[in-house]
């Protein structure tokens, strides 16, 4: 009998292959490996995104077109917004945001790794073919979205709302914990901290200032 595959579930970008490892560690960070990527909880993203220099909010309600307030929510009460507030983000960070059993199933995701694109335009973006979505994922249980709903002390509405890239995190926590999976985020594998992607990040404002407007265009 062939063993289940543990599913990660994927939203916005690919795990592409990991190279350039950092050779550093941080005990603060859920999971490292010397070939793979630097992986974070939600809550700790959030918690470090507050304390970044130059301050984040602002610069990436410009990148990703949200509004300031709604980013700085998103920061510090991560779990309020919806979910597809944090793929804008997400996206323009470069991170990935996953749900796995555990961490080191986004470090190590080998052939026994079931990944499972969120949102209407992840799947483009998710590199290996064995990739499905979270709908298809629930229906290979056998879970109608009542059932699934049951299980995961959300409504029908917000099962819905989550495998098409939307609802709120809250509710998607709890529907990856039916599936029992816990949210991550994990960061490009050439970064190890979320610092260091950001210090580059700064860099690049200064080389490249067209690419990021100092202020946001003035409405009329």
């Amino acid at each position: 009998m062939t063993a289940q595959r543990r599913p990660i579930i994927v939203a916005g970008m690919s795990i592409a292959s990991f190279s350039n490892p950092p050779s550093d560690r941080d005990p603060d960070f859920v999971a490292r490996a010397s070939s793979s990527v630097t992986v974070l909880t939600l809550e700790e993203l959030a918690r470090r995104m507050q304390s970044l220099q130059p301050p984040a909010a602002y610069r990436l309600s410009l990148d990703s077109g949200l509004e300031y307030q709604n980013v700085r929510r998103a920061i510090e009460r991560p779990l309020t917004v919806r979910l597809d507030t944090w793929l804008k983000l997400s996206r323009s960070l470069r991170i990935r945001m996953v749900a796995a059993a555990c961490a080191e199933d986004v470090i190590w995701p080998g052939e026994q790794t079931l990944l499972v694109a969120f949102g209407t335009d992840a799947a483009a973006l998710v590199a290996p073919a064995s990739t499905t979505s979270l709908r298809s994922c629930r229906i290979q249980r056998g879970w109608s979205r009542r059932e699934l709903a049951r299980r995961a002390g959300v409504s029908v509405d917000a099962v819905g709302s989550v495998e098409n890239g939307r609802g709120l995190m809250c509710k998607l926590v709890r529907i990856c914990e039916a599936f029992g999976l816990q949210l991550l985020l994990a960061l490009p594998p050439w970064h190890a901290s979320l610092e260091a992607l950001w210090t580059e990040r700064a860099a690049r404002c200064l080389q490249h200032p067209a690419q990021y407007p100092a202020s946001r265009p003035t409405r009329r």
